[in-house]
């Protein structure tokens, strides 16, 4: 039993052996696997699908000499129409420069319609595709050239090209009010704590420059004809310290060595500050802060003061109606959506309504980008970070061979850096700001009269005060001292002393308080 078994395997590793030696000779069955018989090079086997075409799908496909129909949707700038000099409406727009690339590249040429609900196309409750992807499907058109965004959803019924361009969802909304212009503009540079310890610093520095400078007076030390520490009363010390932060000169003069300690430390504390201060007022006046309640998508779904939507027939609008039962936060907006009911049909229409109401349109971020740089009146902003990343492609039936030298057209036009030119070309970058800011480095903002009513105001108030004390002591001095005053012939001479061999007054008119 046990030599049967034996000569029966040996007999299968012969058999085994010739065939693996004359395998080069067998040939293959039409449909299962080729052969390389290259002699020196291992055995190469690739999977046989059709005898006369090739392996990969559209491989060695040529658009040369074709005609395809094409189907398109009007949305700047990606594809509108215009007059020509003849009256006649043609197209024009990014895609379309995109396609007539193409066209030039690749030899084919084509037909191209307007498709008619204008939508994108978004699968219906009873189970049949609406706009761009619905024409393609039913085969009335061989091609969608349009900004299609690639969806998983769309991917089940139709083929899509290599992305021509990358995006995401972004919020548009009107710009709001700035901030009010406050009337005492000019303090905004400082915060109160810094405003009132400069103050305290003012007095501070008056009141050391004073009690040094009568400490001196009181003890004789010094020249007297020379230090000036007579004239330096509280008055005087306070004023010294309010002309130096302003940067102008004034009387007395500190000569005194602590007086001059005292107030090169003050000169040198008033440059930095001013120095500050001036740079950052510079900085709240020529800037103008936008006051938004809305950051993010999370700031936009939790408040209810904002309405706001998507465009109907787009892969946005479909992809916030599939999040229902997920418990996310694009769930919650739908709901909200639906209950406010306010669908655009097209992106210009929402548009229209962020303009013209309190409303925040969810669009792509090209479209929104194209549309706040062209604004006229640069009322329009875009709010937040981008948030659902995709790609635009051109869409054609499921299965269909132009798929792939479409594919390797695009890949072709992005290396050569034709469609980072043609982005140059439709997206200026020298519009309205993106932001909302008013601020632009093309064009600088006039300072109004507001910024400076502040200014006026304490002017003002001074100009009141300096009449009104000069009344008080006109009249003061006129009828009220004026009466008190001894006979003007009346001989008054002061006693005088000496002091370090000078002679003083010994009077208290050196006010040293």
């Amino acid at each position: 039993m046990d030599v049967g078994v034996t000569v029966f395997f040996l007999a299968t590793m012969i058999w085994t052996a010739g065939v693996l030696c004359n395998m080069t000779t067998i040939q293959p069955h039409p449909q299962a696997f080729n052969v390389d018989p290259t002699p020196g090079r291992p055995l190469l086997l690739s999977k046989l699908l059709d005898p006369t075409k090739s392996s990969r799908r559209g491989e060695g496909i040529s658009l040369r000499g074709k005609r395809l129909r094409a189907v398109t949707i009007l949305e700047a700038p990606y594809m509108m129409k215009k007059e020509n000099d003849k009256g006649e409406h043609e197209f024009s727009g990014f895609v379309k420069d995109i396609v007539d690339k193409l066209s030039e590249n690749m030899r084919f040429d084509y037909e191209m319609y307007v498709v008619r609900d204008g939508t994108y196309g978004t699968l219906t409750e009873n189970g049949t595709w609406t706009g761009l992807i619905g024409e393609v499907i039913e085969g009335r058109a061989d091609v969608a050239f349009a900004p299609v965004t690639i969806s998983s959803e769309r991917e089940q019924v139709v083929d899509f090209t290599n992305p021509f361009m990358d995006l995401g969802a972004g919020l548009l909304l009107k710009k709001p009010v700035t901030e009010g212009t406050n009337v005492f503009a000019f303090l905004e540079p400082f915060r109160s704590t810094v405003w009132f310890s400069i103050l305290g610093a003012i007095f501070g520095v008056a009141i050391l420059l004073y009690v040094t400078s009568k400490l001196r007076y009181r003890c004789n030390v010094g020249k007297d004809d020379y230090d000036n520490d007579a004239k330096f009363n509280f008055t005087n010390s306070l004023w010294l310290t309010y002309w130096s932060i302003v940067r102008k000169g004034g009387e007395p003069a500190p000569r005194s060595l602590p007086s001059r300690i005292l107030a090169g430390a003050w000169w040198f504390f008033t440059l930095i500050v001013i120095s500050t201060y001036t740079a950052n007022l510079t900085a709240f006046l020529t800037v103008k802060r936008l006051v938004s309640p809305i950051k993010s998508i999370d700031d936009l779904a939790g408040q209810t003061a904002i309405q706001y939507s998507v465009t109907e027939g787009t892969f946005l609008y479909s992809f916030f109606k599939s999040q229902e039962g997920t418990g996310s936060v694009y769930e919650r907006m739908w709901y909200t959506m639906k209950a406010n009911d306010r669908f655009p049909p097209t992106s210009m229409k929402g548009v229209d309504m962020v303009r013209s109401s309190h409303f925040a349109l969810i669009e792509e971020t090209p479209f929104l980008e194209y549309t706040v740089r062209t604004d006229e009146g640069c009322e329009l902003m875009l709010l937040g970070k981008p948030f659902l990343f995709k790609g635009y492609g051109f869409s054609t039936k499921r299965g269909s061979p132009l798929k792939k030298p479409l594919s390797v057209g695009i890949l072709k036009l992005q290396e050569t850096g034709y469609m980072s030119e043609l982005r140059d070309r439709w997206w200026p970058k020298n519009g309205c700001p993106l932001d909302g800011q008013t601020s632009n480095v093309d064009k600088a903002s006039a300072l109004g009269l507001e910024i400076f009513q502040g200014v006026f105001y304490v002017l003002g108030a001074a100009a009141v005060l300096a009449v009104l004390v000069t009344i008080v002591q006109v009249v003061y001095y006129r009828f009220i001292k004026h009466r008190k005053l001894p006979d003007a012939t009346e001989d008054k001479k002061q006693p005088t002393h000496y002091r370090n061999g000078i002679l003083r007054r010994t009077t208290t008119d050196v006010n040293l308080f």
